[in-house]
């Protein structure tokens, strides 16, 4: 599979990435362990080499699943994970950037994927409140990359203003942020910026939580099903591919329960888009325009 260098980190991505939200999900039984497990390995399979989680996944659930899933094959993937929400024991979520709650995550994150370094660590959101300064989280961000336990430090949902503040203290290689066909605005400043300043842009919600695998109802859908027609491709890959057209994103964040999605989506990468058929779908979904085909 093809692959991107994450930003300016020197690590190179798949340009189709698993994130393992689903395996997440509350009430997952024996049985979907394993047919997560088998994802995970048919995605290794297909060259897939960049996996996101999040501690706050099913609180752990997704880390450690993730992490056996990887056991095998761990010096050849890419381990993305985040920090910053923590929780207590009635699983009530808050923001913690604090130097000790951050020390403390890392060993708990390591502990789950069962590994001794993770490779991109992602704040997972802004302190809307500016609880503790920018300066204390990613000075300790720093000291993590300097101790080995993490290789390379990210973001996700900073705005550029926010993105800015956290350089001045520490090289963050990568921002990952909702991006698709619906929600586009990441594209009148975080794009941008993250081109200028060799900041990969890492798009999580890809497929819109499903509105864009060709069964929404939706009357822009319906169009872009017919453009995907005429490539002979599915909706979902098309989407991903438009995505893929930006220089800044050197992976996709793609969701699978089954083998069959994981193969649906690991196809995307076989293709590519043509600049004219990327205008095309861009205008389609420009917000409030009307699209004449």
């Amino acid at each position: 599979m093809k692959q991107r260098t994450i930003g300016s980190s020197g690590i190179k991505a798949s340009v189709i990435g698993l994130r393992a939200w689903a395996a997440g999900k509350s009430g997952w039984s024996e049985t979907q362990e394993k047919e997560f497990i088998d994802v995970a390995g048919r995605a290794v399979e297909l060259g897939v080499n960049f996996y996101d989680t999040a501690p706050t996944y099913n609180f752990g659930e997704s880390e450690r699943l993730l992490g056996k899933a990887l056991k095998p094959v761990r010096d050849k993937v890419i381990l993305a994970t985040k920090l910053g929400l923590v929780w207590n024991e009635q699983r009530e979520l808050r923001i913690d950037l604090s130097r000790k709650s951050i020390f403390q995550e890392v060993e708990n994150s390591l502990r789950r994927l069962d590994t001794d370094y993770i490779d991109l660590y992602q704040v997972h959101w802004p302190d809307p409140k500016g609880g503790t300064p920018v300066e204390e989280t990613f000075t300790a961000l720093n000291d993590l990359v300097f101790s080995g336990k993490i290789r390379h430090i990210g973001v996700s949902n900073f705005s550029v203003h926010q993105l800015v503040a956290a350089q001045t203290f520490a090289p963050v290689v990568s921002l990952q942020s909702p991006f698709n066909l619906f929600q586009r605005q990441v594209e009148y400043a975080e794009l941008p910026y993250s081109e200028q300043r060799q900041v990969a842009f890492i798009p999580s919600s890809p497929l819109a939580h499903g509105q864009l695998t060709g069964n929404s109802e939706k009357q822009k859908v319906e169009l872009l099903s017919g453009i995907a027609w005429s490539l002979g491709k599915p909706v979902s890959q098309l989407a991903i591919n438009w995505l893929l057209h930006h220089k800044a994103i050197p992976t996709v964040l793609t969701g699978a329960k089954t083998i069959e999605q994981m193969e649906d989506n690991a196809a995307a990468a076989e293709w590519q888009l043509s600049d004219d058929d990327f205008k095309q779908v861009s205008r389609l979904f420009e917000p409030d325009s009307s699209y004449v085909i």
